[in-house]
């Protein structure tokens, strides 16, 4: 345990960078920005903030890893440092975003997802079997949940591998939602195809503990959960694509869990079958509107518009085709209407914004530049 609190301490030290005093005299953005993980995809990253009703970037730059996703949560942004940083990088909004925390969570163990209760942090991690629990106040690792038991049941080499791959999380009142993929690492293609069925486990955050397990009816859960009030009740709505990328197949689509009792609507949100490809990630305004972002077998990549309450596609609000080597990364609809893309194209990135109030308008067709290629974007701004 000594041991533990000093590598913490010395990784805290190592890590976090005083603010600059330019950075001091903009200590917070906008009530109205968002926050933008930012990369080079080679030596490392930068958190930055973004006005999208006045296409601003702020000052702020705060050095981050280059493979990073972010979260805010209790007046914080939290950092998710993921595989070969191995950390979770606490930022103050109120200090010029300067990181008053950093703590690692083990080598090699790839955290996804980070949720706030209490005194607790609760991470989930790609590379192992468990959801680890850390103290708030020191990040010390004080506890986990173990995920042993729900591995996957099927593997070609017929040996399951130790991780369920804990991706994106959710809360709701006590209860954290966490998804599986559960891939089989060992399968011969190379591209962890997901030969079992994928999984969403409650935990107790008050007792440590699983609460319920529930299964999929699609597989490999890959966006971010997004908690919807639709057909009359709030929900959690999250994108399968099943087999992706180079083993892409049209088979699964936008999925809803309805909390109240804890059954998925029958129908998919989304079909792959209507978009086209695999639906990457989305954002959803109300039961009539929502957009996706769809990779077709071609690797062409579009921004959809759809319709959850029908399923069916709308139109195409942005095309990148799959031979020019753009891709497009980050999609967020704001609190004001404003639909967000990340563009990753190394020439020119940056962020293009359409208004979804005035019939989803793009309002600059320059992507505006975050400094490095947008990779994640999230509001500033605490859930309910």
């Amino acid at each position: 345990m000594l041991f533990l609190i000093l590598f913490v301490f010395q990784c805290n030290q190592l890590e976090i960078e005083k603010p600059s005093l330019f950075q001091f005299l903009f200590l917070s953005a906008s009530p109205t920005s968002v926050g933008v993980v930012t990369s080079d995809f080679a030596s490392g990253g930068r958190f930055k903030t973004f006005e999208p009703n006045s296409f601003t970037t702020f000052p702020t730059s705060i050095p981050i890893h280059s493979d990073a996703v972010g979260r805010y949560s209790n007046d914080r942004v939290f950092i998710v440092n993921r595989l070969n940083r191995d950390s979770i990088q606490v930022l103050n909004p109120q200090l010029g975003f300067f990181t008053e925390q950093e703590f690692s969570v083990g080598q090699g163990k790839n955290p996804q997802d980070i949720a706030v209760w209490n005194d607790k942090y609760f991470i989930s991690l790609y590379n192992a079997d468990e959801l680890v629990i850390h103290s708030r106040s020191s990040g010390v690792k004080i506890g986990a949940v173990s995920f042993s038991s729900l591995k996957e049941t099927f593997s070609t080499s017929g040996i399951p591998d130790s991780s369920v791959e804990a991706s994106y999380m959710v809360q709701d009142g006590s209860s954290l939602f966490v998804l599986l993929q559960r891939l089989d690492r060992n399968d011969v293609s190379g591209y962890l195809p997901p030969n079992s069925d994928s999984l969403l486990v409650e935990v107790d955050m008050d007792l440590n503990q699983i609460r319920a397990v529930y299964t999929l009816p699609y597989r490999n859960p890959s966006s971010k959960i997004q908690k919807v009030f639709l057909f009359g009740e709030p929900h959690l709505v999250f994108s399968c694509v099943g087999r992706v990328g180079f083993i892409s197949q049209i088979d699964a689509g936008i999925i809803a869990f309805r909390l109240s009792t804890r059954q998925f609507h029958p129908e998919r949100l989304y079909a792959e079958q209507v978009a086209g490809g695999d639906i990457l990630s989305f954002q959803i305004k109300n039961e009539e509107f929502g957009y996706a972002s769809v990779l077709d077998a071609g690797f062409n990549k579009t921004i959809q518009v759809f319709r959850p309450r029908t399923g069916e596609k709308l139109g195409t609000l942005l095309q990148i085709p799959g031979n020019i080597g753009i891709s497009l990364s980050g999609l967020l609809l704001t609190n004001e209407g404003k639909l967000l893309v990340g563009s990753t194209d190394f020439s020119r990135p940056g962020i293009y914004v359409f208004d979804t109030s005035i019939g989803n308008v793009l309002l600059n067709p320059i992507p505006s530049s975050v400094e490095l290629t947008p990779f994640d974007i999230f509001q500033l701004q605490n859930l309910p």
